[in-house]
């Protein structure tokens, strides 16, 4: 057998299990089977993790409006959280209201501001709301000088999003509002300063003053580099200055765009060549309640007027990337537009909020309006408006969403309407259904009256594409097609490793072959902030000053750039092999999660041999009592406080093949046994978990990083729950390749390695080239024989672009961000029959060329 990768994180000592693997690929091209959607591969951006707003929007100065501080609508702030009005919920029996909150994190009132007064300087700060810049944006911050020394600070500073990336020899394009009481007379000097008050650039206003609100401008030329830097407004003299819209951007966006986006994030977009970009989300559009939902009409215009978005991720958008520059930015990477909007029901995992059925015409109306915004003509109203923003050509939307990860029969109910509406009006727009999240369900589909595209989410954890690969074969075909919205390889992978490039690799595989079923598909999440992280596995990783792509960036990539124009026959043979390492050495463990549960009698047998035995009595320190609150009670080693990953762990033991018994009692808590094998340490071991899922399941389990856990077989319902106060027999039994749990003697579940190697080979049309895509996710090269018939003649050389590592753990990261990335070379000898080997831990595409 193949190793299975993500446990060789944990079966790190066995580097050579087998001396060769071997594989046979036989290719017919003559069989032509399912095309390929030259849209598969799209993007996914979603307000997340500061991925726009400190991200891919330009924006440098964090809060630049002050509106950061604002409540979002219909809540309250009560301890600490916000709570939205109470309302029924979309989903719940007989619309039972939400007790959901959300914590507020927020300290002051004017985020990422401070003042820096020193000497004889006496400054204060205040949010105020008289005299407003506009309705939309009603905050401004009133700076008062009651002392001003001209030997010290009289500063306000703003930190930027975690800093300010100043670039030598960069310019910076600096804009405000500014009004003053009659007393301030003196000038305004903008600069970007180093933390320890280093000026890298500066500029000064000579005199700001006047009752009206007046904007200033000027350019910042950076004089020395410097990645942390802060942005600093100088005052000079006493008096009251009130500031609003205080906006920094480099003078270099993506396209030179005013108002643009970061060059670099945007770039790692566009290098994807997607074929469509899905926005404003995922849970973004749907919102904490309907007050707070993203509305496009509100993100256009002048950014001063645009009132922002408050996000479920805990922070506001100010909407400055907002519709237009959205559909701008699809323009500007030749992808389709996949506009994603809110049916008037707000996120079911938090508040649940809806409109009620008889109002939903109004958002109807507006989405059609929309739509008109984007691709109806200048004479119409809202094309008229798209034209008057310096765009009169439709923009290229092509696809619209209804709702996200919204499902079942009162979904769908609401769904026809708006795809009624839409397709009467606008017949070319290819409309998107929702699933929920997770696989399509016919109870959402059955009730629908009209469906283009379904769209199927699937955070699945490593190993799961591996031991699913035929997850797409199963579908019954009928009259829709399938977009994949949201995928990811995200448990059991750290922050997304090569683990994860290999399973997502496989499963973007088991999505090409299904080509006539698959039709679309996007990453997800794209960006994240590493000072925000708010999902654990994200595809671009970026701070104010650098940025990187993970592993699974370029799988995506080198898998959209050599897409086949249609799959041919292909047949992948592996021959059985004897495993001749074992594949679990490590020691055992006890553990639990979120449960008090008692353990004794403990033995571990081989050949038929007791070869462990536990006396917990007089000898507890045989075992490392990691976390949580070990006693020994009655000859038991019982966990006496419920929480997350409690373990315990037999030292200075290693077993290989064995069989492990003990008797198990859950005595209170969710869940009930956990049972840790192939202990490596504190940290890295596989498991047995019993009375998984809130003592519902049983399925076996990787950890890594101590809390990064992984199923690594399909969960299997219990019978009946783990009872509480009963002692139960459990026996594991740890072969080569094998292991197998009974509770009381009963065979509950099983795990074996699943395959290691895949491939998948299709034909472009428009070069002749047959196109091989392999996957080796095992510790070892693969020598592999290729057949191919069914093509008239094949050039000798070929290219093999290849992306690999040298284990399964490895990562991109700042100080080395292109570590890991394709490789190409060229490969000769071909025939119509030849050999090659792929590498271990590779990502592989083979382009044959015909003659």
């Amino acid at each position: 057998m193949k190793k299975y990768f993500f446990l060789l994180v944990i079966v790190a000592c066995n580097h050579a299990v087998f001396s060769q693997n071997k594989a046979t690929i036989t290719i017919d091209a003559s069989k032509l089977e399912s095309n390929v959607s030259p849209d598969l591969h799209g993007v996914f951006f979603e307000e997340i993790s500061h991925g726009g707003e400190g991200g891919l929007y330009g924006e440098l100065i964090q809060n630049r409006g002050f509106e950061e501080s604002r409540l979002p609508l219909a809540t309250t702030l009560a301890d600490g959280f916000i709570v939205p009005k109470k309302s029924p919920h979309f989903m719940m029996p007989d619309n039972a209201a939400s007790d959901w909150k959300m914590e507020w994190n927020l300290k002051s009132q004017w985020p990422a501001w401070s003042l820096q007064a020193s000497g004889g300087s006496s400054m204060a700060l205040a949010l105020s709301r008289q005299n407003p810049l506009n309705n939309a944006t009603p905050n401004s911050l009133q700076v008062t000088i009651n002392q001003w020394d001209p030997t010290a600070n009289n500063n306000v500073v703003n930190d930027g999003f975690w800093g300010i990336n100043t670039v030598k020899g960069a310019v910076y394009n600096l804009s405000f509002y500014a009004r003053t009481n009659k007393q301030y007379k003196g000038p305004i000097t903008a600069s970007l300063q180093s933390e320890t008050g280093v000026i890298l650039a500066a500029y000064t206003f000579a005199a700001v003053s006047g009752s009206s609100w007046k904007k200033y401008t000027c350019q910042l030329l950076a004089k020395q580099s410097n990645s942390k830097a802060k942005f600093v407004l100088t005052f000079g003299s006493t008096g009251v200055v009130w500031l609003d819209m205080v906006s920094l951007f480099p003078a270099k966006t993506f396209m030179n765009r005013p108002n643009g986006l970061r060059l670099d994030l945007a770039q790692y977009i566009a290098d994807l060549k997607p074929a469509f970009v899905r926005w404003p989300g995922g849970c973004f559009v749907e919102g904490i309640n309907t007050a707070n939902t993203p509305n496009w009409k509100k993100s256009i215009g002048p950014v001063e007027k645009r009132p922002g978005t408050y996000s479920v991720w805990g922070y506001w958008s100010t909407d400055g990337f907002g519709y237009h520059e959205y559909l701008q930015f699809c323009e500007d990477i030749h992808a389709a537009a996949l506009y994603v909007f809110n049916i008037g029901i707000s996120c079911e995992f938090r508040s649940g909020s809806f409109v009620p059925d008889n109002k939903v015409d109004s958002i109807i109306n507006d989405i059609l309006d929309g739509i008109e915004y984007a691709v109806g003509p200048v004479t119409s109203k809202y094309g008229k408006l798209r034209a008057a923003n310096g765009h009169p050509s439709p923009f290229p939307l092509k696809f619209i969403e209804v709702g996200n990860e919204q499902s079942g029969p009162r979904y769908a109910a609401r769904y026809n309407r708006f795809y009624k509406a839409i397709k009467a009006k606008y017949p070319q727009i290819k409309i998107m259904a929702s699933m929920g999240i997770g696989d399509v369900n016919k109870r959402t589909t059955d009730s629908m009256k009209g469906i283009d595209i379904v769209d199927e989410h699937a955070y699945k954890p490593a190993g799961w594409a591996m031991r699913n690969y035929n997850h797409f074969d199963k579908y019954k075909r009928g009259d829709w097609d399938m977009y994949v919205g949201e995928y990811a390889t995200n448990s059991g992978v750290g922050a997304g490793n090569m683990n994860a490039a290999l399973s997502d690799a496989v499963y973007i595989m088991s999505m090409e072959k299904n080509g006539d079923l698959v039709k679309m598909s996007s990453y997800a999440p794209l960006l994240v902030n590493v000072n925000d992280i708010d999902w654990p596995v994200n595809l671009i990783n970026f701070d104010a000053a650098g940025s990187f792509a993970r592993i699974s960036y370029y799988a995506i990539k080198i898998f959209n750039e050599n897409k086949p124009t249609q799959n041919i026959n292909t047949q992948t043979l592996i021959p059985e092999q004897k495993t001749k390492t074992p594949l679990f050495t490590g020691s055992i463990g006890l553990a639990t999660w979120d449960t008090q549960s008692d353990y004794k009698d403990i033995e571990v047998i081989q050949g038929g041999k007791v070869v462990y035995k536990s006396d917990f009595v007089n000898k507890p320190d045989e075992w490392k009592l990691v976390r949580g609150n070990w006693r020994i009670q009655d000859s038991a080693l019982a966990q006496t406080v419920e929480g997350e990953q409690r373990l315990a762990w037999l030292k200075d033991k290693t077993f290989d093949t064995y069989t492990l018994k003990l008797k198990a009692r859950k005595k209170s808590g969710y869940n009930a046994f956990i049972i840790p094998f192939a202990v490596k340490n504190d940290s890295t071991q596989l498991r047995a978990h019993i009375g998984s899922w809130l003592n519902s399941h049983a399925v076996f389990e990787s950890v890594t990083n101590s809390f990064d856990v992984a199923a690594i077989s399909e969960s299997k319902r219990l019978d009946k729950p783990i009872e509480s106060g009963r002692w139960y027999d459990v026996t594991i039994e740890v072969g080569m390749d094998k292991v197998d749990c009974y509770l009381d003697g009963e065979l509950l579940m099983t795990y074996k390695e699943p395959q290691q190697f895949f491939s998948i080979a299709g034909k472009d049309s428009i070069t002749g080239d047959i196109i091989i895509k392999a996957v080796n996710a095992s510790a070892n090269p693969y020598q592999t024989s290729i057949s191919l018939t069914g093509v008239t003649a094949l050039q000798s050389i070929g290219e093999l672009i290849s992306l690999r590592a040298d284990s399964p753990e490895a990562e991109n990261s700042f100080a080395e961000p292109t570590k890991y990335i394709p490789q190409t070379q060229t490969v000769g000898g071909i025939t119509s029959f030849f050999e090659i080997s792929f590498k271990p831990y590779s990502i592989n595409v083979l382009r044959l060329h015909t003659k």
